[in-house]
Formats: C-alpha cells, sequence, structure tokens
C-alpha cells in the first residue's frame, strides 16, 4: 500500500508545481501584455473615464460656442448659408473686440463670387485673426500616405489662419485623443485645439480632460449673437468659435462619459485642456509593472499557508490605495496612470494563493467520479423513462436494467422485478438470436455485434407487431491476475412497438387499390384486377345520369349517400364478378361471357339494378344510368386499353336522352382519340402562330360591287396539317377555348380589315359562349381601339343557338354593341331554333339565309318559298339579308329578283387572304349586275 500513497504523492506534488507554473507565467504574461486583450484595454478605460467622472472641473469661460442650432437654423434660412452671413458674423466679432475666431465650416468649394469676395474682405479686415479648418482625407483606409488635403478657397486662406480640424476615432470607435497639428502642402500646420489653447507645439497627440463638464461651457445661439439687442461687450477678449451643434447637421461624434458631442465641442474641450494646463502625461509602465508583478508573485505565495479571507483583503487594500493613488495624480498633476493591468495581476495573485491550497490529484479525481456518477444517473434516466422497451444484459444473459416500458410492451405482469434471466421476458426466437450473436462475439470478442428483427406477440387475443436491435458490445474488466478479460460483454435490447404502423401501412396499401368512399377497388386496383382474368368477360362502364344536379340539390352528403348505395347493390349482384369505381359518378363492373353472352343482355342486366329507386335521407330518388361496354375476348390484352374503351363507349352513351348503353366503336372511339389531341394541340397552336384568317367577299347582288368580307378562321398544325373548322370549331366550344380563340380572330380582323377601303365591311362570327361567359363588349372596345376600325365598318355573326341561351347581361351587351354603330347578324337563319320572337324582341340588323337553303333553291319550290318568306319578313322588319352559298348564276338572278342585298358563296369568290380582298376589290367589275 506504500508504493500507491507515495505515487499519489509524487503526482499530487508534479501538479501543484506545473499549476504554480502555469499562474506564474500568466501573471508575467498579463504584466507585459495585458493590454493586448480587449479585457485590459476595456477595464483601462473604464477606469480612466471613471477618474474623470469623480473629479469634475469647470471650463474657464474664455472660450464661447456660438451654436447653429436649430432656432437659429429657422431664423436664417436653408443650409448652407450664403457667406455674405458669415462676413456679417465675422464684423460684428470684430466690433466686439473679440479674441480669436474660429469657423468649423467647410469652405473649399467655391460659392457665389461676390458673396466670396464680401468674405474674404470680412477675412481681411480682421486682421487675420480668424480660423479657418483645414481637413485631412484619407483615399485607402489605413494608408497615411494617400492623403488629400481640403482647404478654404485661396481667396479665403490668404486672408485667414489655417489650423486643422481633424478629428479621429480610437480603436473602439470613440473619441479620446486630440491632435497638436499635422503636415500638410504648406508644412507644420497647427491644430485648432492647439491655436485656441495658446500653444507652440505643432505635433504629437494628447488625452482630452473629460472632467472638464461640457455644460460648463459658455454657449450662445448664433440666432440671439446676429439679434441686434445682443451685448456684443459680453464677447470681448474671448474666443470664439462657430460651429453645428443642431443634430440635422450631423456634425455628431462618440465620447466617453457624455455619450455625444459636436465636432466644435470636442475643440474647446481640447483648448481648454491646454489652456488650463491639463496637458495629461501618459508613460510607459512596462518596467514597474513587471517589478509590481513579482512582488505580487512573492506575497501570493507567501500567503499560501494564511486563510483565503486574509489574501481577498490584501488584494482589496492593493485595489483601492492604488486607485486612489491613480485619482490623485490625474487630478492634481495631470499625470495618468494605466491601473488595469496591475489589478488583473493582483487577481490572478489571489488565484495563485488560491491554487497552492488545493489538492489538484483528489480534485481531479471528485470531478471524475462526480462526472462519472452523473453519466451513470443520466444514463439510467434515459433506459427507465424510454417509451420503447430497453434492456440491458451482462454476459451471463441476466438483465440489470430495464425501462418502465419493457413489460407493457412485452405484455407481461407489471409486478416483476426488472431483473433476472432474459429468457424469462422475450419470445424464444428473440432469444435465440442473442444466443447466436453472444457465439459470434466469443469468436470475435474485440467487435460490436448488432441484428434486428420482427416479430409478433399474440396474448389474450391482442396482437402487437414488434422490431427488435440487439447490441452486443466487448468490455474489458480486469480479471484476478490483473488482466484485461475480453470474453466478457454488455448487451442491450431495444423494442419498438410497430402496430400503428403496421396497421397504418396496411391502410395505404389498401387505399393504394380501393376508393375510400365506397369501398369498391379504385382505377389502379381494377387494373390490376383485371390483369390477373382470364376468362373471357363483359366489361361495362356506368355513369350515372344528372349526378351534379342531384348533389347540387340536395347536398354532397346525400350524393355520398347514393354512391354507396350503388357500389353496395353492384356487390350484392350475383352477375358481377368484379367492381370498381372509377371517377366521380363513374363505376364499371366485369360480368363473365358464359354467364350472360350478348352484350345487349349483359348492359340489360345491369341497367336493371337502376330500376328500383335508392332511399335517400328519408327520400325515395329513381336514378337513370348510362353504360359504355366493351368485350374482351383475349385475356392476355392490355387491362388499360380495355377500360379505356368502355370509357369511350360511355361517352357515346351520354348522347343518349335518359338511360342507354353503346358499345365500343373503334371509329367512335378514334374520332373521340382525334378530339382530344386536336384539344392538346390547339392552346400550343394559337401561341406558334398556327391559326390565320381568310375573307369570303359579300358582294351586293344589284350592282356586283364589293360590299364586305367574312372573317373564316383556319388552322394549320404541323402534326394535323390544314384542319376543317367542322372539326376544331366544335372542340374548341366543347372546352371553352373558342373564347380566346374569338378574341384572337376578332383583333386580327379588326387588324386587317383596317387597311381595306372605307366602304368595305368586315363580319365576324361569334361564338354562344363567347356572349354566356366572355365580355365581348371589352374585347370589341379592345380590337377597335388597336386596329383604328371605324366601328361601322365591323359586324358581328351570331348563330340562332345563341339566342337559346340570351338573358339579361347578353341582350344588355347586344344593344351596347349597336350603340356604338356594329351590326347584329343573325346567321344561319332557319337552321337552327327559328322563332319569330327572336326577330321581334332581340336587337338585330342583319339576317343570313343558310346555304342549304340557297342551293336548292332553284331545284325544290319549298326551298324557294322559305327563302321568298326570309326575305319578305326581313325586308317589313327592316332587316338586310345575306344570302350563303351562291354558287351558280341562276341562284344569283333569283336572288336578286326577289330583292335581296348581298350575295355570298362560290360563284363570287372562295376564302381569301386579307390581301386578296384588297385586289379583288380594286379589279372588281361589273360582270354581275342587274
Amino acid at each position: 500500500m506504500k508504493a500507491p500513497i507515495a505515487f499519489n504523492e509524487f503526482a499530487n506534488s508534479v501538479t501543484s508545481r506545473v499549476v504554480r507554473l502555469l499562474m506564474i507565467g500568466a501573471i508575467v504574461s498579463f504584466s507585459l501584455a495585458g493590454y493586448a486583450f480587449p479585457i485590459g484595454k476595456a477595464l483601462d478605460k473604464a477606469l480612466l473615464d471613471w477618474r474623470f467622472s469623480a473629479a469634475p472641473r469647470e471650463a474657464s469661460g474664455k472660450i464661447v460656442y456660438l451654436a447653429i442650432d436649430k432656432q437659429t437654423l429657422d431664423a436664417v434660412g436653408t443650409w448652407p448659408w450664403p457667406r455674405t452671413i458669415y462676413a456679417s458674423i465675422i464684423d460684428r466679432l470684430v466690433r466686439a473686440n473679440a479674441a480669436d475666431i474660429f469657423f468649423d465650416i467647410d469652405f473649399s468649394t467655391p460659392s457665389n463670387p461676390d458673396a466670396d469676395r464680401r468674405l474674404a474682405q470680412a477675412l481681411g479686415d480682421a486682421g487675420g485673426g480668424v480660423i479657418l479648418p483645414v481637413f485631412k482625407q484619407h483615399l485607402i483606409a489605413g494608408d497615411q500616405t494617400s492623403a488629400l488635403s481640403t482647404r478654404p478657397i485661396p481667396i479665403l486662406a490668404e486672408n485667414a489662419w489655417l489650423a486643422s480640424a481633424n478629428v479621429v476615432l480610437d480603436e473602439d470607435g470613440s473619441i479620446r485623443h486630440f491632435s497638436l497639428g499635422d503636415v500638410t502642402k504648406d508644412g507644420p500646420t497647427q491644430s485648432v485645439a492647439a491655436v485656441l489653447g495658446r500653444s507652440d507645439a505643432n505635433a504629437g497627440t494628447r488625452l482630452i480632460d473629460y472632467s472638464i463638464t461640457p455644460s460648463s461651457v459658455p454657449i450662445i445661439s448664433l440666432a440671439k449673437f446676429l439679434s441686434p439687442d445682443f451685448d456684443l461687450d459680453s464677447l470681448k477678449g474671448r474666443s470664439i468659435v462657430i460651429g453645428a451643434y443642431a443634430t440635422e447637421l450631423k456634425d455628431i461624434f462618440p465620447v466617453a462619459i457624455y455619450g455625444q458631442l459636436t465636432g466644435s465641442m470636442l475643440h474647446i474641450l481640447a483648448a481648454e485642456t491646454l489652456s488650463q494646463h491639463r496637458d495629461l502625461q501618459e508613460h510607459d509602465q512596462r518596467p514597474w509593472e513587471l517589478g509590481f508583478a513579482a512582488i505580487v508573485i512573492a506575497v501570493a505565495l507567501g500567503l499560501r499557508t494564511a486563510r483565503s479571507y486574509v489574501s481577498f483583503a490584501v488584494a482589496l487594500l492593493v485595489i483601492g490605495s492604488g486607485e486612489a493613488i491613480a485619482l490623485y495624480l490625474q487630478v492634481q498633476h495631470a499625470v495618468v496612470i494605466h491601473t488595469a493591468n496591475c489589478w488583473m495581476v493582483v487577481a490572478l495573485g489571489v488565484v495563485l494563493t488560491l491554487t497552492e491550497k488545493v489538492d489538484f490529484s483528489r480534485f481531479i479525481a471528485d470531478l471524475a467520479n462526480a462526472e462519472q456518477r452523473n453519466l451513470r444517473r443520466l444514463l439510467r434516466k434515459i433506459v427507465t423513462d424510454s417509451t420503447d422497451a430497453v434492456v440491458a444484459f451482462d454476459h451471463d444473459l441476466m438483465i440489470f436494467e430495464e425501462s418502465k416500458s419493457t413489460r407493457s410492451m412485452l405484455m407481461l405482469c407489471e409486478d416483476s422485478a426488472p431483473s433476472g434471466p432474459l429468457s424469462q421476458i422475450i419470445p424464444r426466437q428473440l432469444h435465440d438470436i442473442i444466443v447466436k450473436l453472444a457465439a459470434d462475439h466469443a469468436e470475435a470478442n474485440e467487435t460490436v455485434h448488432s441484428s434486428t428483427s420482427q416479430f409478433q406477440l399474440n396474448r389474450n387475443g391482442a396482437v402487437k407487431h414488434l422490431e427488435a436491435t440487439v447490441t452486443i458490445s466487448p468490455v474489458e474488466r480486469p480479471n484476478q491476475d490483473g488482466e484485461a478479460n475480453r470474453a466478457r460483454f454488455v448487451g442491450s435490447l431495444i423494442i419498438r412497438d410497430m402496430t400503428a404502423r403496421r396497421d397504418y401501412e396496411e391502410r395505404l396499401q389498401y387505399l393504394a387499390k380501393h376508393d375510400a368512399l365506397t369501398g369498391l377497388l379504385n382505377r389502379g386496383g381494377f387494373i390490376e384486377h383485371l390483369g390477373n382474368q382470364l376468362a373471357k368477360a363483359h366489361l361495362l362502364t356506368i355513369g350515372l345520369h344528372r349526378f351534379s344536379v342531384l348533389n347540387t340539390t340536395m347536398g354532397r352528403n346525400v350524393g355520398d349517400d347514393l354512391l354507396r348505395s350503388i357500389a353496395c347493390r353492384l356487390q350484392q349482384s350475383d352477375l358481377i364478378v368484379c367492381a370498381a369505381r372509377l371517377g366521380a359518378d363513374v363505376f364499371t363492373v366485369v360480368v363473365q361471357v358464359d354467364v350472360i353472352q350478348t352484350q345487349d343482355e349483359a348492359a340489360k342486366a345491369i341497367l336493371s339494378l337502376f330500376d328500383l329507386p335508392f332511399d335517400l335521407a328519408g327520400s325515395m330518388v329513381q336514378v337513370s344510368a348510362r353504360i359504355g361496354i366493351c368485350t374482351v375476348t383475349q385475356p392476355d390484352g392490355d387491362p388499360g386499353a380495355w377500360v379505356e374503351h368502355a370509357e369511350h363507349a360511355l361517352d357515346e352513351a351520354k348522347a343518349i336522352a335518359g338511360g342507354g348503353w353503346k358499345a365500343y366503336d373503334p371509329a367512335a372511339a378514334k374520332r373521340q382519340r382525334h378530339s382530344r389531341e386536336l384539344e392538346h394541340a390547339m392552346r400550343g397552336g394559337l401561341q406558334k402562330g398556327e391559326f390565320f384568317l381568310q375573307y369570303q367577299p359579300q358582294v351586293d347582288l344589284r350592282t356586283g360591287k364589293l360590299a364586305g368580307a367574312e372573317a373564316l378562321l383556319r388552322w394549320e398544325n404541323g402534326k394535323f396539317g390544314l384542319v376543317s373548322p367542322a372539326a376544331f370549331i366544335p372542340v374548341a366550344e366543347a372546352n371553352g377555348f373558342i373564347c380566346e380563340l374569338g378574341r384572337w380572330a376578332l383583333t386580327e380582323a379588326c387588324h386587317q380589315a383596317a387597311d381595306w377601303p372605307d366602304e368595305i365591311t368586315v363580319a365576324v362570327n361569334v361564338a354562344p359562349i363567347q356572349l354566356v361567359r366572355g365580355d365581348v363588349v371589352a374585347d370589341v372596345k379592345h380590337a377597335l381601339a388597336l386596329s383604328g376600325l371605324p366601328p361601322k365598318r365591323l359586324h358581328l355573326e351570331i348563330t340562332e343557338s345563341a339566342f337559346v341561351e340570351l338573358s339579361g347581361p347578353v341582350c344588355k351587351a347586344l344593344e351596347q354593341l349597336r350603340e356604338m354603330g356594329i351590326a347584329i347578324a343573325l346567321d344561319d337563319f332557319g337552321t337552327g331554333y327559328s322563332s319569330l320572337s327572336y326577330l321581334a324582341g332581340f336587337p338585330l340588323d342583319k339576317l343570313k339565309i343558310d346555304q342549304s337553303f340557297v342551293r336548292k333553291m332553284s331545284s325544290d319550290p319549298q326551298s324557294l318559298a322559305i327563302v321568298q318568306t326570309v326575305n319578305a319578313l326581313a325586308e317589313s322588319l327592316q332587316l338586310d339579308v345575306v344570302a350563303e352559298g351562291v354558287e351558280t348564276e341562276t341562284e344569283r338572278q333569283l336572288l336578286t329578283a326577289m330583292g335581296c342585298e348581298i350575295g355570298q358563296g362560290y360563284l363570287f369568290g372562295k376564302p381569301q387572304p386579307s390581301e386578296a380582298i384588297e385586289e379583288w376589290y380594286r379589279t372588281s367589275c361589273r360582270k354581275f349586275a342587274v
């Protein structure tokens, strides 16, 4: 036992000596370079400021501050002032027999020549007793050689005393020093403070004595000085500083003690420092600070046997008496003592004394033991409070720590003690994994062995899905011979309840293939099911008729109840093998061919499921359906394509009023697919400029002259070539794109027609949906404004079907268009919902007889009678008539004979570009005149 004790004593002795040397080194370092540390600089400046504050003194009163304050700015006017004002100030100060006069104002730029000469005259009359500032500005920060001196203009400098007025910030961003002079291009130049303070020095810097309070400096508003009743005798023999005082002039600098002062006040305090012989002296203190550090070290080592409070008492006594001496020297003899280093050395001396009293070996050991105890307590707390089951076991597979949640996680009795063999609390399969890891550790005992597995517990009807992570880590413990025994290990078992996650994953898998509302398969699940369908079958897609109306009138909750009821009825049918919901009101079912052979029988069987009404919210609601059917004859085909075929057939079936069914027709599906392709390409085609207009001439049948032209929309696509209007116009009307397309056509037609002769009109078709959804009036105004086309040359053609949807706002829009001078024509009259009420009740200017009557007019008496009747009716209603589809001379003659004014058709010209219309007009002749 003696050897360990001797070793501990030796270690403690060595540690103490090392600490002692480190502390002595720190004391010496602070005594030599303490001010290099930010804390040393900050402490020293704080002590210096405290001494200034502790012994305030009054200003001498020999320097007066004529302040350009807010009152002066309000009285005199806009800054900068005319220099004649400064001349007047000098004249008044000369009459007052003032001593030195300093203007803290920049006169480096010329002003009004007369004003500059007036100020120069005043300076000359003052006999050179006026001081003007010279500023030195560094072009590059930190480069003292690249400086530019800012001097008063020559006419003023020649009649004044120039002095350096630079103000330089210290490292902490405040101003503590002032300069005695600077070197300019005129040579050494005294500073303003040196001139006002009557000093002969012209180089070096000094501390500003901030014990001189700024509030004791006489301050007079310049506005008051300029008043006629000011007592000029009060300034006799006193130096004057004229400078900014108002905050608006921004001549403010940060300073110690007082926060902020103006530049002029800083010059005054610096001058007062010199005039009161407060030239604060600073000396190199490092030699005697080093000696002081040696004394502190000796005293600290001498007090190591004394009580601790003695060290503190001595330190406080030294610091207090030292600061008193420093204050006395600064106040009475203008000597500045920097004491911060000394007091930090004293503080380190106290620490040195305390370290001599500490047994560091024991202290370090206690710290290590305390940290280890805290670490064990923390780890035990983490394990105990873990929401996961955490079990720690040793190399004998005996439990020595477990979390509170372990027993409930493993569905064990809560009263059992957290100890004992591991096999008593875990399933057999998990125990086998741990045994295997222990065997692996025996073979490779220097590595960590880990394994993750999932298992399931089923007790008392409750099922838990658990995930367990087992980790075996090697530990070294000395055996009886003191050698490390690496066969030992500690293990951790972390068990996490994955039941909620497993249920969630199963729910996600279910929803990925099923409809959440009805429980039927969704599109993806249905297509996957069809992929496994080997027998021939009918695939029927069911669409509900007017389901959106039911949703609107009875509410979405009732609509959802209807969908669930339909799903239940489909699932209960013995004919249906599989049912799914594809969309909002679209279902699909599979019926085996060997159960129902023909499509007609299968469709009628499914439609019969909708014969009985549905009980919804206490009301019996009858629902009709349409069916699209596709028969699958090749089970190894594409299930997605089968569903699309049935949907194509459903789209065809929706054209049937009420209920009905349609079988898949490849030709109809091809047309639908082509329509969708056109719809997709249409918007891009407008952006790419694929659409263009052609114009068909409208001719005066009596004179043969060109009266106007109808704008006809054309589309030439890179993929589909020249697309017929009969193909793309219905598609554009169905998807609403006709509004954007019609707006473009209107603008383009007006733009091109503006270049035609003034007597030629242009007719533009307006789709019914444009009247209902768009703002036709705004579109027309915009097109006319851009093109400059007169409104009377624009005709708008509206089909009869548009009048079925006409409402109050639409009629009002048509009235506004007519008031603008635009003619409204009823197009294709006689082919739609012809009604005399349209002609009598709506704003119209023109009727266009449909070409189907005009072409049969010469061979069909009934068509001739219709044309004659329409023409007579229009004449009685004072409406103009345009006959479409005129292709023969006979048709032209018949129309002319019955008094029809305008004709349009291939007889006069095919649709052609805008330029051709202009050419047609120029070369037209009277070959068709009567």
